[in-house]
């Protein structure tokens, strides 16, 4: 799974590049556009277009004889009960292709995640750092330390919780850019990005590193998974939520992206000369 998720990541980043200086909210939308597209082809590849199309007709039928008929109360309720039958033919005609398009939309919104999920330390301003450790570990006796390079600084002695199996620091950031924390355990070292804003553009910040074939591992992929025969299970740089900014209103980025994307998908399904 990590090949094909740092193959994907790689991919964005480069995308990523190219919209360099300009304001955030351009490669969002550009990706939720493609997303739209993607969406309404799959469902296009996927879905049984005669009898979706076969089955909107129907409704339409159905909801014009409910208005027509609207004073004959007989009618009226047969009219609403075919209407809701009908819905439910829709719907499920609809669930294979939305399984489908899952799985690409979930690879994009965790791609999007790491780049507008979570906002970089300001130079001169410190985030903790949680290391969890394996179920069983107590904290108070195991020689685990953080090292920073010279564009951060570990700024408190570690806070060690036996309760939680966590050991915490704060780290203050120094200069601009993606720095690398190390990690020292008893079974080798691990590194932790730790990024501070200055750099202009959509940076990729992912707060978590795990172990591999865990759902955080998936949710951040930007850097290869713990070994699952460490005695760690995560590292975290605890970020500040990003806000987005779109002429001045504060919105968040799964707002936007959903927003776009499906109306792209429905913009667009004439186009294609798909039924959705």
């Amino acid at each position: 799974m990590w090949p094909i998720l740092r193959t994907i990541t790689a991919a964005f980043d480069v995308f990523f590049d190219l919209f360099g200086g300009t304001h955030p909210v351009v490669p969002l939308l550009v990706v939720s556009v493609v997303t739209g597209v993607v969406m309404l082809l799959v469902f296009g590849k996927t879905s049984n277009q005669q009898r979706i199309a076969e089955t909107k007709d129907k409704l339409k039928a159905y909801i014009m004889e409910m208005w027509i008929f609207r004073n004959d109360t007989r009618v009226m309720f047969l009219a609403i009960g075919n209407v809701i039958r009908n819905n439910l033919r829709y719907l499920r005609h609809s669930l294979r292709p939305l399984v489908f398009i899952l799985v690409p939309v979930l690879l994009i919104m965790v791609q999007l995640g790491i780049r507008y999920g979570s906002e970089p330390v300001a130079p001169g301003e410190s985030a903790r750092v949680t290391v969890t450790l394996d179920e069983g570990v107590r904290a108070t006796e195991l020689d685990v330390g953080l090292q920073a390079p010279f564009a951060a600084r570990v700024a408190s002695a570690p806070l060690r919780i036996d309760s939680s199996g966590e050991v915490e620091w704060k780290v203050l950031g120094l200069s601009p850019g993606t720095h690398e924390l190390v990690l020292s355990t008893p079974g080798g070292p691990l590194t932790k990005t730790f990024v501070v804003a200055g750099e202009p553009g959509v940076r990729t910040v992912g707060a978590v590193r795990a172990r591999g074939l865990t759902w955080s591992a998936f949710l951040y992929p930007s850097e290869r998974p713990i070994p699952r025969d460490s005695v760690v299970k995560s590292i975290e740089v605890h970020y500040e939520p990003a806000g987005l900014s779109v002429f001045g209103i504060g919105l968040h980025w799964l707002l936007v992206f959903f927003v776009v994307s499906v109306a792209a998908g429905f913009a667009l399904k004439g186009v294609f000369g798909i039924e959705v």
